[in-house]
């Protein structure tokens, strides 16, 4: 289940971090946060396994080879 953080908790964990933001900076930064949480919620699923992000996988028989 994805974790959706409501703007009052977003600027609630603003305000703990001690940083001082305008309105605006907070908009855009939550703004930012809705498009980014679920990528992490992806990356933090269970039983992922190296298959799952198959850019990140070395394959040296294909390594080295010329296109055709």
């Amino acid at each position: 289940m994805p974790s959706i953080t409501s703007r009052e908790d977003f600027e609630a964990l603003v305000r703990r971090t001690g940083i001082t933001l305008t309105p605006q900076q907070t908009a855009t930064i939550y703004q930012g946060w809705t498009l980014m949480a679920p990528q992490l919620d992806r990356l933090r699923a269970h039983g992922r396994g190296r298959e799952a992000e198959p850019a990140h996988i070395f394959r040296p028989d294909v390594f080295g080879t010329e296109p055709k």
